[in-house]
């Protein structure tokens, strides 16, 4: 048993537990970021003549689905740290691979590749967070570890790089995620009780960040695909540094707010910041700079969220299912669509808006049925 599952006092122990796991988190989402979302595709686009990016997007997203569930079929905590150490080395081989993909069947592969192994180690990632971080902290070290990888990912000698320096830079990444693997643990944890990781209640918080990430990936290839919203989204260095400075902060408040059971709270503002970044996007460009900080902020405040709900949950087929959905789907989905309607529509914000909220009012009454339910039960116990 890890001595600081029932110590406060930060000893060496606590560190090192604190330091790999946030390093782990950090390194996922750097791979992510750096990589899959932009290195891969633009050195794809400069390689391989009549690139089929869809296709490339397609198998990536089949490929993390896919990966997803074969982590939550095949987890197990007697071989969880060994099977995040895999998914970390299959991460690298995968980044070195894209690097010789010079034809669309080869990007492909590739792209599969990317996709199963980032989604695997995503997944065992999220169950060995619980055993190795003490619960009262979870929420702050996931939010730490999300914005250290936003801020790391906008710094301006990353982010200018070149695609293949990125695709190193991930390679490194994923190796340094290697090495801190074996510093967590897997041993068996007791799955959350919280009535949110209910069937029903957990299927509610799968819906919402699936709204969630497909409004981030619609706004996010609008700022790509826009070249004048692109130079004022990520050109310059203060502009970088801007940005690496909102994520960090937002990613860190969510993760306190989240260590005080507030996912509520954390979900409904990254929604009313998303929801207006992109009602903001689809209006004026007069007020784009006031879109840019609340969507970088929506962005990393559900991102924290996500691990954190995941992590603490515990249960493997509910973290396979919450990021092949909410993950893996609703990114595709969200790129989809915006490419497809060269925006993020109004009709499909203000739907997301409204089915979230009905799922927040419809989980508040639910919990109140709950409490009702259990009261009723202990009150027959005293009687009989």
């Amino acid at each position: 048993m890890s001595p600081h599952r029932h110590h406060h006092r930060f000893d060496r122990a606590v560190f090192v537990s604190v330091f790999a796991a946030v390093s782990a988190i950090a390194s996922v989402y750097i791979y992510f970021l750096l990589f899959a979302e932009f290195a891969f595709l633009e050195l794809a686009r400069e390689t391989i003549k009549n690139v089929n990016l869809t296709a490339l997007m397609a198998a990536m997203g089949l490929a993390g689905v896919s990966g997803s569930l074969a982590a939550a079929r095949w987890y197990s905590s007697e071989k969880g740290t060994s099977l995040l150490s895999l998914g970390f080395v299959a991460c690298a081989i995968a980044a070195g691979a894209s690097l010789v993909a010079h034809t669309m069947v080869l990007a492909i592969i590739a792209a599969a590749l990317v996709g199963a192994s980032l989604a695997w180690t995503t997944v065992v990632l999220s169950l060995c967070l619980r055993p190795t971080l003490h619960l009262k902290k979870l929420g702050t070290w996931c939010g730490l570890g999300t914005g250290l990888a936003y801020a790391f990912c906008n710094q301006p000698p990353v982010f200018t790089a070149s695609s293949r320096t990125q695709i190193v830079i991930a390679i490194i990444v994923a190796l340094f995620g290697f090495i801190v693997s074996f510093r967590l643990t897997s041993e068996p944890s007791k799955p959350s009780t919280s009535p949110d990781y209910h069937p029903f209640a957990a299927g509610l918080w799968v819906v919402l960040f699936l709204g969630l990430v497909w409004l981030d990936s619609g706004a996010f290839f609008i700022l790509q695909s826009d070249p004048t919203l692109k130079a004022q989204t990520w050109d310059g260095a203060l502009t970088l540094l801007g940005n690496a400075f909102v994520h960090l902060c937002a990613a860190v408040i969510a993760g306190l707010a989240l260590d005080r059971r507030q996912l509520s709270l954390t979900l409904g503002a990254a929604l009313l910041l998303l929801v207006t970044a992109c009602l903001i996007l689809g209006g004026s460009a007069q007020y784009f700079p006031t879109a840019k900080v609340l969507y970088t902020a929506g962005v990393s405040a559900y991102s924290a969220a996500l691990v954190y709900f995941a992590a603490r949950g515990g249960k493997p087929w509910l973290s396979g299912i919450l990021f092949a959905v909410s993950g893996w789907f609703g990114s595709a989905a969200g790129i989809s669509m915006a490419h497809t309607q060269d925006g993020v529509p109004l009709a499909f914000v203000l739907t997301t808006a409204t089915v979230s909220i009905t799922a927040f009012i419809a989980r508040h009454f639910w919990l109140r049925h709950q409490r009702v339910l259990a009261e009723a039960s202990g009150l027959a116990n005293v009687r009989t």
